[in-house]
């Protein structure tokens, strides 16, 4: 159980005047100065104001979030896609043998895990050594429990019988006896095993029981070889009986029925030989016989030997009940238990291993969620388990008061987990990938947390969009190209702006910039961030105003490639549809000067009238004036509003504009009315 901490807040307001927190997204708590006011309270002056008032955001450690750790997560994530991919592929045919190579991959997963802990904490200098102990216990302890509800529940093999399997996990997990009894045998404790016997050693004959107790005979009879005397006729009665003792293998080729036989028959044998006296003269020896053939007493003596219950519940059913099947394991669990204390003595990791035996997932299910891991224990065994199939028994055996349904309990818990990485910095999208798998609310969910995600720099911003839009949340995409466009504006980058506002098909904002654009080149004369400006293409269909933007700076492109004809086309258009803002019509008319004044008649009389229309319209509305000025702004302005100097350059403007379109008009009159003379002309000769 972990110790109570206090932590210091250095926050003199919070001091003074009180303190109160909300829950911030995710992990984190928001702590801030408070003072609780009712209706009872005098309505007064706050002492405290003026001040510098802080939010202090607490966040509790998560155990997931180490370095080493980390990769945990991002291997576990693949597997886990692997997982759900494989159940919907498999059209409701039976996986059970896939799922268990998934649960065997999660297992590799978290050794390799708990490897390179133990590595780093071996260390001298590392300075999370502490640390890194502690999730290696952790770890360890995950993985010899998911390694027995694989034993359990994902590999089920025919006839369930369960204890060939149950042995292997010990031995998996228990390597203590195997690793010294390869010491003697390699000689490690010098040429004294040779020259003198093996049994001089300290710990030879705990070696040789260890051995004994898991099952491994053959280590044990290669230790037992080794005895000076090994060549006597106890010690090759021993031998003998080792060598034949029977072990059940499902795939053994021989039914339940033959192997309960044979296994009576040989420990018959061994029974008669040690009640015989054969093994009389050596009481080791002797005391090794009445663990094989079941002594109680004997048994008892090894208790602190085996160190656990499980292992003495595994010892003791191998040599009394090597059949035993799944559903009895409770029962001889509970006896064993009962040898070492009684169930109080229990640690929780034990409580865990009853209640797998038990056959009790949700209490197996619960029990996980109060170990320290932060949900990764729980939620990938949940969800492994619900596609076995295993959790079926919750639907049946379930209280509406007290227990949801397996779906339910699954969801919960990928949604406890997902929640808890999204809100890291950098495993945020591992965690929408289990979001993604909760089906009644992992949608809500993602939508919610999207939104609180910090943006930090554009690239980031970006791969929140993809994920967004692979999702079809297209307001997320629009929140957040508003927010990336507003902070790029208020930075002056308005070509940056204009970009997220087109990303977000953002009319209102793309309205609002390409009149700032329009303002700009009033005030300056030129245009910024004009590679974009002239590349818009269809997106400038996005608002009429940055239409007019696009087809003004086209404008300019055609006029200074010197193709005019395009240019007077394209400015008459602008003029004609009104797509122009009237704060930028003069802007327009000032344009067409050269056009007007060209050597070439580049602007018809029809333009020329469509020019005298829009120059008039503009004039007419700023007849309370001296004339109608609207620069620099979409709202109409008037002339006293401006100095004596805008107004003169102003009035000069309409002089030349109203001189150069007559002179036009008077050129494309005459220019007009001598082609259609020639016109008629040709027509006569040709009749």
């Amino acid at each position: 159980m972990n110790k109570e901490r206090t932590f210091v807040i250095p926050d003199e307001i919070c001091q003074r005047a009180g303190m109160s927190a909300v829950w911030f997204p995710s992990n984190k708590l928001g702590a801030h100065a408070y003072r609780h006011v009712t209706a009872h309270s005098q309505d007064k002056a706050s002492e405290f104001a003026p001040c510098k008032t802080l939010v202090h955001h607490i966040r509790f450690d998560v155990m997931l979030f180490h370095p080493i750790t980390r990769q945990l997560i991002n291997e576990s994530s693949g597997t886990f896609l692997a997982g759900q991919k494989l159940v919907a592929n498999s059209g409701g045919t039976d996986i059970r043998g896939e799922l268990l190579k998934v649960s065997r991959q999660y297992r590799a997963i978290v050794r390799a895990c708990l490897e390179n802990l133990q590595s780093e904490a071996s260390k001298n200098d590392s300075s999370s050594k502490e640390i890194c102990l502690e999730l290696a216990v952790i770890f360890y302890n995950i993985e010899f429990m998911w390694n027995l509800c694989e034993v359990l529940y994902v590999d089920v093999i025919p006839g369930d019988a369960v204890l060939p399997q149950l042995m292997d996990w010990i031995r998996l997990h228990s390597v203590h006896y195997e690793r010294q009894a390869q010491a003697i045998l390699n000689g490690e404790y010098g040429s004294s095993v040779l020259d003198n016997g093996a049994e001089n050693e300290p710990d030879y004959w705990n070696t040789v029981i260890g051995l004994v107790l898991q099952g491994r005979l053959d280590g044990a009879r290669a230790l037992l070889k080794l005895h000076s005397a090994s060549l006597s006729e106890p010690f090759k009665s021993v031998d003998y009986i080792m060598r034949t003792m029977p072990f059940y293998n499902v795939f053994g080729g021989i039914s339940l029925t033959e192997f309960n036989m044979r296994w009576k028959g040989w420990q018959n044998e061994a029974a008669c030989k040690l009640q015989a006296g054969t093994f009389a003269s050596r009481k080791e020896l002797e005391f090794i016989m009445k663990l094989m053939v079941g002594n109680a007493e004997a048994f008892l003596e090894v208790k602190d030997q085996c160190g656990t219950w499980y292992q003495f519940m595994a010892s003791w059913l191998l040599y009394t009940e090597p059949t035993v099947k799944s559903f009895d394991l409770s029962y001889h669990a509970h006896q064993c238990i009962a040898k070492f204390g009684g169930i109080s003595r229990l640690k929780h990791s034990d409580l865990i291993l009853v209640a797998l035996m038990e056959s009790d997932l949700h209490q197996v299910i619960r029990l996980i969620e109060q170990t320290s891991e932060n949900g990764w224990f729980a939620a990938h065994l949940t969800d492994l388990l619900h596609h076995c199939g295993c959790l079926k028994i919750l639907d049946n055996h379930q209280s509406s008061q007290t227990a949801s349904s397996a779906m339910d309990l699954r969801e919960q818990l990928l949604l406890d987990y997902g929640t808890l990485l999204m809100s890291h910095r950098s495993l945020w999208q591992v965690g929408i990938n289990y979001l993604d798998y909760c089906s009644a609310e992992g949608r809500a969910r993602i939508e919610a947390l999207l939104l609180t995600l910090p943006l930090g720099s554009e690239t980031r911003a970006l791969k929140i969009i993809q994920v967004a839009r692979e999702r079809d949340l297209h307001h997320i995409v629009a929140s957040i190209c508003k927010i990336m466009g507003m902070r790029s504006y208020q930075q002056h980058r308005l070509g940056n702006a204009l970009t997220w506002a087109l990303r977000s098909q953002d009319a209102g904002f793309a309205t609002y910039l390409a009149n700032k654009f329009l303002e700009l080149y009033n005030q300056e004369g030129k245009f910024h961030s004009l590679d974009l400006l002239d590349n818009l293409g269809s997106c400038m269909l996005v608002s009429d105003r940055l239409t007019f933007l696009g087809k003004y700076c086209e404008f300019h492109q055609l006029y200074q490639a010197g193709e005019f004809r395009d240019a007077a086309v394209l400015l008459v258009s602008l003029l004609a549809s009104r797509l122009a803002p009237k704060s930028f019509w003069m802007t327009l008319l000032t344009d067409a000067l050269p056009l007007l004044e060209s050597n070439d008649i580049v602007l018809t009389s029809e333009d020329t009238y469509e020019l005298l229309n829009a120059m008039e319209e503009l004039l007419g509305e700023g007849q309370n004036s001296d004339i109608g000025g609207t620069l620099g702004s979409d709202k109409l302005t008037t002339i006293q509003d401006q100095s004596l100097d805008a107004n003169s350059l102003v009035e000069e403007k309409v002089k030349l504009i109203r001189l150069a379109l007559a002179r036009n008009l008077a050129r494309s009159l005459n220019h007009e009315g001598c082609l259609m003379d020639s016109a008629q002309m040709n027509l006569c000769l040709r009749s």
